[in-house]
């Protein structure tokens, strides 16, 4: 009796020993936005780098959902090993969530590039100072720490909820700029190409530092660990550059940023931050990636 009892744990530890862990990836808003397929495919690589020491993964796609959605989902834990994107702010309420210590994005979003109202571009395209720029109204989604920062140095922004109606209020004047990650706006100009008056301005950029990071329930702690342990790993090993300049090297090209007027804001939100984000970044001037953290 005592040997089957045995037989039995035996076999039910091996069968939970052999049952993959589940994932959840955010899906996209839209099936026109382009948002989410990278941070799909870097979690699934930092899940493939640590399958040795951590076991088989599944990776599942929850419902496509709104940001204030995407929060409440982290909150209260409502799928199993949620790991979703957005910007590291300092004032934010973390209570039930903890982030991954690596800024996913290697900070490309950083750099900002906009599409212009008809009315606007000749005046955009005239501007050399920030204060001229300070004059157009700009508009950003409800809830995007691009609101905060972009009032805090002194611009006028109108928010807007709901990521489709963006591209839409640009294109018929409803303001003037709506700008971009250099890695989302190619992508968003194709997929919106039936918008008539949909146009992207050529002069300008914008930067401040932006590290996106991976967000999950805090007592996903194993599953934390274990994403931060692999985009460490990929990055040693190359494959999370690889990954990047993929998906990325084409946004490099099309922003020709070294044509542009670049101006320069602070993010005041990123105060406290757990770990050094500037030893990934990008650098698009000099094209090279930072040394990484020791």
């Amino acid at each position: 009796m005592i040997w089957f009892s045995l037989l039995v744990l035996l076999l039910t530890l091996s069968a939970q020993a052999a049952t993959p862990t589940l994932f959840t990836h955010m899906s996209p808003e839209s099936e026109r936005d382009p948002r989410v397929t990278y941070d799909r495919e870097l979690l699934r690589l930092a899940l493939e780098k640590t399958r040795a020491s951590h076991g088989d993964f599944q990776l599942r796609a929850a419902p496509p959902m709104t940001l204030a959605r995407m929060w409440i989902s982290l909150r209260f834990n409502h799928y199993p090993n949620l790991f979703a994107m957005d910007s590291y702010r300092s004032d934010r309420d973390m209570t039930g969530v903890d982030y991954v210590r690596f800024p996913i994005h290697l900070g490309i979003v950083s750099y900002r590039i906009c599409f212009v109202s008809p009315q606007q571009q000749a005046a955009v395209a005239s501007v050399t100072t920030l204060d001229q720029l300070k004059k157009l109204t700009l508009g950003q989604g409800k809830g995007w720490l691009d609101v905060q920062i972009l009032r805090q140095a002194g611009f006028k922004v109108q928010e807007v909820e709901g990521y489709e109606l963006l591209f839409k209020m640009v294109a018929r004047g409803r303001f003037d700029l709506f700008c971009r990650g250099i890695n989302e706006l190619p992508q968003e100009k194709l997929n919106h190409k039936e918008i008539r008056d949909l146009v992207m301005d050529e002069s300008i950029a914008l930067y401040y530092p932006l590290p996106r990071v991976f967000f999950a329930h805090n007592a996903n702690r194993e599953a934390i660990q274990r994403v931060e342990a692999g985009l460490k790993a990929a990055w040693q090993d190359g494959s999370l550059q690889t990954l990047w300049l993929n998906t990325f090297k084409p946004s490099l090209t099309f922003a020709h940023l070294d044509t542009r007027r670049l101006f320069r804001l602070a993010n005041p939100f990123i105060k406290g931050i757990g770990f050094n984000y500037q030893a990934y970044f990008y650098d698009p001037v000099h094209s090279r990636f930072g040394p990484g953290e020791p």
